[in-house]
């Protein structure tokens, strides 16, 4: 993930929305207040042209997580829904929009 680079943008766009191509949550708590907008695709391989629909408004924007996002390392590893250290994670299980 560039930082910087997010943070240059959002320095010149009005709007700036942050697009998470992963296969895992990511540490993102220090940034995602600067951000307008994150969107996880998780690894859409072959049907990433369903990301590209969601986007320009072909098809409604749905889904949630499917496991908790961790805030921070220290709550690593989740384990059945439930961070290491008990703290509430950054987004809970089934956190999105349905």
């Amino acid at each position: 993930m560039d930082i910087r680079a997010i943070e240059n943008l959002k320095k010149v766009c009005v709007r700036v929305i942050v697009i998470l191509v992963t296969g895992r949550p990511l540490l993102i708590s220090d940034a995602i207040d600067d951000w307008d907008t994150v969107v996880v695709t998780w690894l859409p391989g072959s049907e990433g042209a369903g990301v590209a629909d969601v986007l320009y408004g072909v098809q409604p924007f749905t889904g949630s997580l499917p496991l908790p996002w961790p805030a921070h390392i220290g709550q690593l590893p989740v384990v059945g829904g439930k961070t290491k250290d008990g703290t509430p994670p950054l987004f809970p299980r089934y956190f999105g929009l349905r």
